[in-house]
């Protein structure tokens, strides 16, 4: 009797610590969409806050995005006598993740997320360079066209290793301006990365803010497979 308890037991407490993306995709909650795309381990959150050198006065108008908290990230540079405006968070999430992929078919397609020809086109691509998107209220980082921006931004990013060194993108995409903005960054799998790398960091600049978002490989295996 006592050996059946503790087997029940142990039962209960491998299904409370199991996490969501063991059950198939369709059974996600909506808790669990949002999860998965903004805290997870395919998805980052740091924060930023705008800053304004010389001592002066911030431009009149709220900060965009409104006031979110800072989870040990870096806050915004600039000079020191300068004034700091209000953080926000800004998410980088590996989107060719196939669990980020799943994800994003069942917020696209809802209920025919498992029916969807579209759907399923996305879900078995394996094949495409690495992608991350960093989401947040970027436009007052982003000055210029989306394509000045690029420009600017592939030259202070990097996807890297211990072993791969930084690898550079080979391209990048700035959405149009509005209250939030992607910017997609994709890099070759010429050196794909292992378990064994242990870690990799996707590091990037926004005005004078440095972003750094720190990915822990062995807790982004997916179904036996490492998943980026």
């Amino acid at each position: 009797m006592k050996k059946t308890i503790g087997i029940l037991l142990a039962f209960a407490f491998c299904m409370m610590a199991a996490e969501f993306w063991q059950k198939p995709f369709m059974q996600w909650s909506d808790k669990d969409l949002t999860k998965m795309i903004t805290d997870s381990p395919w998805a980052k959150s740091t924060s930023i806050s705008m800053s304004f050198g010389g001592g002066g006065a911030p431009p009149p108008g709220p900060a965009p995005g409104g006031g979110g908290g800072a989870r040990g990230g870096p806050q915004g540079g600039g000079d020191a006598a300068g004034f700091s405006g209000p953080s926000f968070n800004v998410v980088a999430r590996w989107q060719t993740a196939l669990p980020m992929r799943e994800a994003l078919v069942r917020l696209k397609f809802g209920a025919e997320a498992d029916k969807s020809a579209d759907a399923q086109k996305i879900l078995a691509d394996q094949e495409r360079p690495y992608e991350i998107v960093l989401s947040g209220p970027l436009g007052p980082f982003l000055p210029g066209t989306p394509e000045q921006s690029a420009k600017a931004l592939t030259a202070v990013t990097s996807l890297s290793s211990h072993r791969t060194g930084e690898i550079k993108p080979m391209q990048i995409d700035v959405s149009q301006p509005g209250k939030t903005m992607d910017v997609l960054f994709v890099f070759p799998r010429s050196m794909p990365f292992t378990v064994d790398d242990k870690e990799v960091e996707f590091s990037t600049k926004m005005g004078t803010s440095s972003l750094k978002y720190k990915f822990k490989l062995k807790d982004m295996v997916f179904n036996g497979k490492l998943e980026l």
